[in-house]
């Protein structure tokens, strides 16, 4: 990896590491939870495809499902991540806490994963 693509890739890595905090704070909202922990996971997938990241317009799921390969999770893993971004700027879907918990878990395996 060139000396650059590692810096940008590290200050998106911590980017996600904010987003991922307040994704964590219970006072916040189910839906902003949701979008928080969909950043960083976004994030922490960019921050895994080093210099490539800059190959996609974001968010992209050819990006995630990218990181994701990279990574060795399956579709199955990363699924729900792809449908929230389907979704998520639809104020019609409303988000209970379900699409939080599972987008902090898979934000966990991006993270781990790189």
């Amino acid at each position: 990896m060139r000396p650059v693509a590692h810096f940008v890739s590290s200050a998106k890595r911590r980017l996600a590491d904010a987003f991922m905090k307040d994704a964590l704070r219970e006072a916040t909202p189910w839906r902003s939870r949701a979008d928080l922990a969909f950043e960083a996971l976004y994030l922490y997938a960019l921050s895994s495809l080093d210099e490539h990241a800059d190959d996609y317009e974001h968010p992209d799921t050819r990006a995630l499902n990218a990181a994701a390969h990279k990574l060795e999770l399956t579709l199955e893993q990363i699924e729900p991540a792809l449908t929230y971004l389907a979704h998520r700027y639809d104020p019609t879907f409303p988000d209970n806490g379900h699409d939080y918990r599972v987008l902090i878990g898979i934000a966990k395996l991006f993270e781990a994963g790189h």
